[in-house]
């Protein structure tokens, strides 16, 4: 049968205290301090998430922010049915990360969220604040999330965001629809994409398989400087015309 691949990371970088980002898996919500990749595959089901968020750096509270958020998604989630459930969710974490950080010691909390949901329509992208989700299609690196950020004279995005879980007034998700079919995506924080070159990324997704790929991430984030936390998940759909609601199955194997 086909499956769904899944390899996830997050680790709090070689500089930071604390790892402000977490990710989120089909219902399984990571924040380590010291990652170890993990390998998932699930049985082809809807609705199916996995998303990466990354808490507002230099706030107090940013781990929490974005396990906050993430929470918030996974919970709800197993009811998202059409882009309007994803975007009220979302709506909704920045509700819950804003009245967290009501308390006087954690203001300023905030985080971005960048994700996928597998749904009886199709591939659903989401995302909120400058965390970028690309498609993988004959190993050519695409991004196809908007980044909510101000942009330096060379039209790279700077580390200024516009938008996150958590603002006043609500938020405007941006969604995607894109046909079900057969396709790898890469989601991860800026610790990734801001720390690894254009080619170098491109070079890492042309990687002969997900777990060689996920190792080149890895190494060449930490061999830059991983100044910042680094999280990603790639996701590999299979070529499936009319995905199941099933019970999803998961086999999870961590490798150093």
């Amino acid at each position: 049968m086909s499956v769904i691949n899944v390899r996830a990371f997050s680790d709090v970088g070689l500089v930071r205290k604390r790892n402000e980002d977490a990710i989120l898996v089909a219902g399984w919500l990571s924040q380590t301090r010291e990652g170890s990749l993990v390998a998932m595959d699930f049985a082809p089901t809807v609705p199916f998430v996995c998303a990466v968020a990354d808490g507002m750096g230099g706030h107090v509270g940013g781990d929490l922010a974005s396990r906050v958020a993430l929470t918030v998604i996974s919970e709800r989630s197993r009811d998202w049915r059409s882009e309007d459930d994803i975007a009220k969710t979302l709506q909704d974490a920045s509700d819950e990360v804003r009245t967290v950080g009501a308390d006087a010691e954690l203001q300023g909390l905030g985080t971005t969220v960048a994700g996928l949901c597998l749904t009886a329509d199709g591939i659903v992208v989401f995302n909120v604040g400058d965390s970028p989700l690309f498609s993988i299609t004959d190993g050519v690196l695409t991004q196809i999330s908007i980044d909510d950020s101000v942009f330096d004279v060379n039209g790279r995005p700077t580390n200024i965001i516009t938008q996150s879980l958590g603002q006043f007034p609500p938020v405007q998700p941006h969604l995607k629809v894109l046909p079900w079919e057969a396709g790898t995506y890469l989601m991860c924080s800026d610790g990734v994409s801001g720390v690894m070159s254009p080619e170098e990324l491109q070079a890492a997704v042309r990687r002969p398989d997900l777990d060689e790929m996920a190792a080149d991430i890895i190494d060449t984030t930490r061999r830059n400087g991983a100044h910042d936390n680094f999280s990603f998940i790639v996701v590999e759909i299979p070529d499936l015309s009319s995905p199941d609601a099933t019970t999803l199955a998961q086999r999870t194997v961590e490798t150093g």
